[in-house]
């Protein structure tokens, strides 16, 4: 008969506790961003148009920097023509938790053509209360009434969007971080490109290429030929679009492990063909 004593797995496992609060996880730095935005775009949970993490990056910190979590910024932060914007919610959020807003009123008068949207604001401290329009009038001046998308579809909202925008940019312009509506911005910019469709973009040029000494590149004897390999390099440094990628591409491709130490040229080669991509990616920055 065995000695062994056998032990129920249920009596090994710590006990769960109630209670505590949640707390978001707070980047602490612009890698730690970086490295949540990656996550949250391989997860696929990014938003539509947020499908860098590059741009979960730049939401992120630009949320954090008026008081949004991470994960609210990814929610609330959009990137509009290369601008950081905030959707009309987040902004209203932001201004009700900040204490400063004693009270918003938002209404909708009139009928048809005669709609007129308004917000009524009131921060806490100041005398007069401060009142804001956007009426249909208003949305004809500007090329957006009858347009397609929401305006076509949800007019009275857009009113209202327009009317809230103006009047929490003009009395909570520290609370927003200078931030406009995504509902507001989007529109404008539009309205302002040119009709005319622009033109396909012309494809990239190659890479120069580097030069070196043909002895350098023939094949060797053991089947190793340089031409090919420096080929190999190039393809996978114009894959990178990060540092980080460049840096994971040198280590994949190791080239001080693949030429010897005396062969200080081939190396010279490579990290030619790292600093140029590495150039690139900073001037495009």
């Amino acid at each position: 008969m065995s000695n062994v004593a056998l032990i129920d797995p249920q009596q090994q496992r710590a006990p769960m506790s109630a209670g505590g609060r949640i707390a978001p996880i707070i980047p602490q730095s612009m890698d730690d961003a970086y490295r949540l935005g990656k996550a949250i775009c391989m997860a696929g949970t990014a938003p539509k148009g947020m499908d860098t993490p590059e741009k979960c990056m730049i939401a992120i910190m630009r949320g954090m920097e008026v008081g949004l979590s991470p994960m609210q910024a990814i929610d609330k932060i959009a990137i509009v023509n290369g601008r950081p914007v905030i959707w009309g919610d987040g902004a209203l959020g932001l201004v009700r938790g900040s204490g400063l807003c004693e009270f918003i009123r938002e209404s909708i008068r009139g009928e048809g053509d005669k709609r007129v949207a308004g917000c009524v604001v009131k921060r806490r401290g100041e005398p007069d209360e401060v009142t804001r329009t956007f009426s249909v009038s208003d949305a004809r001046k500007a090329g957006l009434w009858g347009k397609s998308g929401p305006w076509s579809q949800y007019p009275d909202r857009m009113l209202q969007m327009r009317a809230r925008a103006f009047a929490l940019r003009d009395v909570f312009a520290d609370v927003l971080g200078g931030l406009y509506l995504r509902e507001e911005f989007e529109e404008e910019r539009s309205q302002q490109a040119s009709p005319t469709p622009p033109s396909p973009p012309r494809a990239p040029s190659p890479p120069p290429a580097i030069s070196a000494p043909a002895e350098e590149l023939e094949q060797s004897d053991d089947g190793f030929d340089p031409a090919e390999y420096f080929e190999n390099l190039e393809i996978a440094m114009q894959g990178a679009h990060s540092e980080d990628d460049v840096a994971q591409a040198w280590a994949d491709c190791d080239p001080e492990g693949t030429f010897a130490d005396e062969d200080a040229t081939n190396i010279e080669i490579a990290e030619k063909i790292r600093d140029r991509r590495l150039k690139q990616l900073r001037e495009a920055a």
